[in-house]
């Protein structure tokens, strides 16, 4: 049996793919996807608990199809949390803007796919229970940082945007 990777080597690559998405696809967007983030940790609640009936076959599906499912709302929440920022951020590609201010430099694209990045590492950690997140905050280092500071990623994300547009000039 292969060793299993650290937690570590986990955000790391997370972040890679992150900033490669941004860079690659969607050059432009890198500003929605954090709306895209926002929106989702605004939604999730309501929507989880929604999902979580279904998953547990307390709720049905057109009044006909249930499951019956051994999960735990954070899973729930997390899962939907992820889910929504994807589909809302696969969307910005069918949005042209075609504004040149739009356009963001190469270093403000990598910074603003890092704080997206640990905006969404941060928010799903804040979904595990207590226990959970301690192990893990005392194993991965990463994670620590991130845990350590996620109220600021909560709020950077937005302060970055504002800050882009300001010194944009729009």
């Amino acid at each position: 049996m292969g060793a299993m990777p650290s937690w570590n080597a986990v955000i790391v690559l997370v972040y890679v793919i992150g900033i490669g998405y941004n860079l690659l696809l969607h050059r432009n967007n890198a500003t929605g996807h954090i709306a895209a983030g926002y929106v989702s940790l605004a939604v999730t609640p309501t929507i989880a608990s929604y999902f979580y009936g279904i998953a547990t076959g307390q709720k049905m599906i057109l009044g006909q199809l249930w499951v019956k499912g051994n999960v735990t709302p954070q899973t729930i929440e997390s899962l939907t949390f992820i889910i929504l920022t994807i589909v809302l951020s696969s969307f910005l590609i069918i949005i042209p803007s075609g504004r040149k201010a739009d356009n963001l430099d190469l270093w403000e694209i990598i910074l603003f796919s890092f704080i997206w990045v640990t905006f969404l590492i941060s928010t799903v950690l804040s979904y595990l229970p207590a226990e959970e997140l301690t192990s893990l905050t005392s194993q991965a280092q990463f994670i620590n940082v991130i845990w350590s500071y996620h109220n600021l990623w909560l709020l950077l994300p937005a302060f970055a945007i504002l800050f882009a547009g300001f010194r944009r000039g729009n």
